[in-house]
């Protein structure tokens, strides 16, 4: 058993678990229940021309926040295909404007085509088409004004409005500190990171957690996920994806994680709990529903709800999509979150703030169960839900596999309970040892041999008790004599504890 996840057993060395306690003032009921809409209108910057946009996914990148856009109509000046909006005070979430912009109105692109584009576009059969880079995922800040995008890339054809998806292509992004305050430059690596039938990573939503930035990407009405090392985002072979139960190197092994969702932001918040992932979007069925998510776990499974109808400004008629959070602009620990949708085109991006119920303070406690038996997490199971109901105190559902979660109103309560949550699982794992203590204290004074040997026996079960019982290489109630020879049933994958220096010679 990993000591760092281990309990006191009497008579043992080993180290007390460490437990992670806490208190919140106030939390957001699950499931969601909203109390208030409060629409605050359309996101735009005071003093400019209103352009008709869609989109509006927000990204904190150096010292400041910006919304990313979709096609922009410039008026007579054109559309540009992905514009980007600097947020001026994060009190004023709606207000924020056009760094990069003409004297014609036209407002330049985060991401410019190519040379190689370029020429394409001149050609006279493509006249009536364009080139549109789409910034779905947001910005990715691995250092202070050092980033990553993930665009898709489509060919529209404004005849007959065709779209054809060629991609999902990568651009590194920095924050100019010399010149304009706020302004952004791109740089294109060649090439593109993900094809057309293959899951649009980094299109749908990026984060960056520890080492590591995660993406998720559509294909066809699934949503994956994938990981790749912070520095070495833009090399395909070093990506990583999930297949439900860990990371391989093949895409083709990808497990869907999220289903029928259009757009969305996958973020890390205290809103309902402690240390939760929230993914806040829109399904793809045009049906301008809000949904919320709930996880525990980056990689799922998610309790998702919905919880509003986005409803428009100019046209309250249309559907919605382009739902997104920003969890910068409002303070959830009083269970607020601003949320933004986008007209149907031509329309903008309308910003509101909802408020949902909460519960007030609460004490709460997540014991760790990392390294204990199949047998004991079950009777630890069982021993909670009874515990839990002798305090009052309630059991959270989206539990980690790995940890119990408790919390209740009453602080000696949740105290009470984690002591006697942790004698049951100290019981319980001293009960599975029992049969080689109590041959151990029979014994008599036994030979250096047998004491390293009932020693490596002890660890094994320790470490690795359910594949120790399968194999029968300590069964209760057995002498020192029949565990020694037992010994010999341990399978290969237990062979290095033999060199293990840890046990003493005397």
């Amino acid at each position: 058993m990993n000591s760092q996840h281990s309990f006191h057993i009497p008579g043992t060395q080993t180290p007390l678990s460490p437990l992670h306690r806490g208190r919140d003032n106030f939390y957001a009921k699950w499931p969601p229940v909203v109390e208030r809409v409060d629409h605050l209108g359309y996101v735009e910057g005071p003093g400019q021309h209103f352009y008709s946009h869609d989109i509006g996914r927000s990204s904190e990148f150096g010292d400041c926040i910006y919304y990313l856009n979709g096609d922009t109509m410039c008026n007579d000046a054109g559309i540009s295909s992905n514009t980007y909006q600097l947020v001026l005070e994060r009190k004023k979430a709606t207000e924020a404007m056009y760094v990069s912009i003409d004297d014609n109105g036209f407002v330049a692109p985060l991401i410019d085509k190519n040379e190689e584009e370029t020429q394409y576009l001149s050609l006279p059969e493509n006249k009536t088409k364009r080139i549109a880079f789409w910034c779905f995922g947001g910005i990715v800040e691995i250092s202070p004004g050092l980033g990553w995008v993930w665009y898709q890339k489509y060919i529209i054809d404004e005849l007959d409005k065709s779209l054809d998806l060629v991609g999902v292509g990568l651009a590194r992004i920095t924050q100019d500190k010399t010149g304009l305050a706020g302004q952004l430059s791109s740089a294109r690596i060649p090439g593109l990171v993900f094809r057309s039938g293959e899951p649009l990573f980094g299109s749908f939503s990026t984060l960056v957690n520890g080492d590591m930035v995660y993406l998720w990407g559509q294909k066809d009405s699934d949503i994956f996920l994938a990981r790749v090392p912070r520095a070495q985002c833009q090399h395909r072979h070093m990506y990583q994806y999930w297949n439900g139960a860990k990371y391989v190197s093949q895409i083709t092994e990808a497990a869907p994680v999220l289903q029928d969702y259009q757009q969305g932001q996958i973020f890390q918040s205290d809103l309902f709990g402690p240390h939760l992932w929230l993914f806040v979007g829109c399904t793809r069925w045009a049906d301008s529903q809000v949904i919320i998510g709930l996880s525990c776990q980056l990689e799922g499974p998610w309790d998702v709800h919905p919880i509003h109808t986005a409803t428009g400004i100019k046209d309250p008629v249309s559907y919605r999509y382009c739902i997104y959070p920003h969890p910068w602009a409002t303070n959830m620990t009083n269970g607020k979150l601003l949320v933004t949708w986008c007209d149907h085109w031509p329309g903008g991006v309308i910003a509101a703030k909802f408020r949902f119920a909460t519960v007030g303070t609460t004490h709460w406690a997540h014991i760790p169960l990392n390294g204990c038996s199949h047998r004991v997490i079950q009777t630890t199971m069982s021993k909670t839900s009874e515990v839990c109901s002798q305090n009052g105190l309630a059991l959270d559902e989206l539990t980690d596999p790995h940890r119990l979660s408790i919390r209740g109103t009453d602080q000696q309560g949740v105290e009470r309970a984690v002591n006697m949550i942790r004698d049951s699982i100290a019981i319980a794992t001293k009960e599975e040892l029992a049969g080689l203590d109590a041959a151990a204290v029979e014994a008599p004074r036994a030979s250096f041999g047998e004491r390293l040997l009932t020693k490596i026996i002890k660890h094994a079960c320790e470490r690795i008790s359910t594949l120790v019982e399968r194999r029968s290489c300590c069964i209760h109630g057995i002498n020192r004599k029949e565990s020694i020879q037992r010994l010999h049933n341990v399978p290969a994958s237990l062979h290095f504890l033999y060199t293990f220096p840890a046990y003493p010679t005397s």
